[in-house]
């Protein structure tokens, strides 16, 4: 048979309605079996009581069927759907008149049966099975009319008709709300859930730490930037005053007062300077929670720093430019007088002093042209682990080191970032001279380590370059990456800036942190290439190894 009708609401829903409507004529079907079959039919005449069984024998047969087939699920929910009804329609409508036609008011299960075709099948399919039901009341009080004396009920039928109607067209209109509704619904819904998950992948990917404290100091969630900030707690340490008191003392005093305090807070596990700034929110289950933003003063000042600094290496370029060509002559000058015979040995050291003098304005004329005129970078995928041990080879080699003064503490296996070889092999070496001068103090070898670690759940990758010093006092931290600041007697104070351009060149930051049973350690931050960026890794690998060869 074909399908009477389409569907207008989702399949799952309608099969799922189905079930409901099986189990519904069940009901229908063993009640009607019950009357058909019992002595409450007595009263009916021969005839009218065996149509009676019949019709209840095959409405009971036929909703057994339609219970199968829709288990099964091989024919079409919107044929089942269609043939189903029109089914319910026939049989009832035989039962409706062998059980005493509208007085015993079994039409309203004919108005139910209209009314589901409407909310699940379109509205013409709807139109039909109500005039089906119309026509067939009036037929029903047209026999009883013809079989008995009394009057027709006519009015009724004709009344009970356009209710079908009526039911078709409300329970379609109504259909189409409750459809459009849930298509709203289920649109808002999965534009809720986009907008938890974009605010989630925001919150968990913001430079700002992030952390949820209950009432008894326990951290209840915090995004990778405070985890990272607060010292890589492990996940059984979540009491805040353990895993840094300093927030926990600053927390209780604005739970007290309920003011902020914009003085910044050092974070002792990454010595991390951050503005604490609290907020009061509902908590699980009924509790109150505190909501904390650790910003992080390093991101400010480093803008700040950089908007200065990029004026004042312009100036320095300018006026390096003008010292070159006098500062030369002054140099020539020097060498040619110490060649004379005739200088005595003052006169000689006062000579040696100017040439001394004048190869170290040169070394910083040098650095700071070479800070002006620095290329792009060119990042690509390089292999870190190969790029360090070559790095440390050279400068080993380049410096006569022992091979106990240079340490290496990486991974065996291959770790892919982005970087400009040519660029960070500048700043790293910079950084190991600067250790090599620091660490020899009081007559002890100097000894640099490389370390390699991953942080941030593996997305970067932390090189830190330490050596065996007395360190950098706390008061002189926050200077120095600050051009022409040195606290070396020979130093220009253009290493540690320079480094620090270099790194931000190629996007990885560049920081002091403290480290136990350690002299001072310099932290650059590396990306790591997404999944889909390793394609060119070898010819990578090949150009990188190219511009490092010194």
């Amino acid at each position: 048979m074909k399908a009477l009708g389409n569907l207008v609401a989702d399949e799952k829903l309608v099969r799922r309605a189905m079930h409901y409507l099986n189990a519904f004529r069940i009901v229908v079907a063993v009640s009607a079996l019950f009357v058909a079959f019992s002595p409450l039919s007595d009263g009916l005449t021969a005839t009218y009581r065996v149509l009676g069984q019949a019709a209840a024998l095959m409405y009971a047969a036929a909703a057994l069927v339609f219970v199968v087939a829709n288990l099964r699920k091989r024919k079409q929910v919107a044929r089942l759907a269609s043939f189903s009804l029109a089914t319910d329609i026939i049989l009832l409508g035989i039962i409706l008149h062998a059980f005493g036609s509208m007085a015993t008011a079994l039409v309203i299960l004919l108005l139910f049966t209209v009314g589901i075709s409407a909310l699940v099948l379109d509205v013409r399919t709807a139109l039909l099975f109500a005039s089906m039901v119309a026509l067939g009341v009036l037929a029903d009080s047209w026999i009883t009319a013809a079989e008995t004396p009394e009057p027709a009920s006519l009015l009724q039928a004709a009344l009970y008709g356009v209710a079908a109607f009526g039911i078709a067209l409300g329970a379609a209109l109504l259909g189409r709300w409750g459809r459009e509704y849930q298509l709203l619904a289920e649109r808002r819904s999965l534009d809720l859930a986009n907008l938890g998950q974009v605010n989630e992948l925001i919150i968990h990917r913001m430079r700002s730490g992030v952390l949820v404290v209950d009432a008894n100091n326990e951290i209840r969630q915090m995004n990778e930037a405070a985890w990272y900030l607060l010292g890589n707690p492990p996940f059984g340490k979540r009491n805040l005053k353990q895993v840094s008191p300093a927030l926990a003392e600053r927390l209780q005093r604005w739970r007290k007062t309920g003011k902020s305090e914009d003085e910044g807070l050092l974070l002792q596990a990454t010595q991390a300077a951050v503005v604490p700034r609290m907020l009061d929110t509902p908590g699980q289950h009924g509790t109150e929670a505190t909501l904390i933003f650790l910003e992080d003063t390093s991101v400010v000042s480093r803008r700040a720093r950089d908007l200065a600094q990029s004026s004042l290496a312009r100036l320095s370029a300018s006026i390096a430019h003008e010292i070159r060509n006098p500062l030369g002559a002054l140099s020539h000058a020097a060498q040619l007088l110490g060649e004379s015979e005739d200088l005595n040995k003052a006169d000689r050291k006062l000579v040696n002093m100017i040439l001394n003098h004048s190869a170290r304005m040169n070394d910083i004329v040098e650095n700071v042209l070479k800070l002006s005129r620095r290329e792009r970078a060119q990042i690509e995928p390089v292999n870190l682990v190969t790029w360090i041990r070559k790095l440390g080879s050279d400068f080993q080699r380049y410096h006569k080191l022992d091979g106990d003064q240079v340490k290496l503490e990486i991974p065996s296996a291959s770790i892919m970032v982005l970087i400009d070889a040519s660029q960070l092999t500048q700043a790293v070496w910079n950084l190991m001279e600067n250790a090599l001068r620091h660490g020899a103090v009081e007559e002890r070898k100097p000894r640099i380590i490389l370390r390699v670690s991953p942080i941030r759940g593996h997305r970067e990758i932390a090189l830190d370059i330490i050596d065996n010093g007395p360190g950098i006092p706390l008061e002189k931290r926050s200077q120095i990456f600050e051009p022409f600041f040195t606290t070396h007697k020979q130093g220009s104070g253009l290493g540690l800036y320079l480094a620090r351009q270099l790194c931000d060149a190629n996007q990885a930051p560049l920081e002091y942190v403290q480290v136990p049973n350690a002299g001072a350690c310099f932290r650059i931050l590396l990306r790591r290439p997404e999944h889909g960026t390793q394609g060119n890794v070898g010819a990578g690998q090949k150009r990188a190894a190219a511009r490092t060869s010194r």
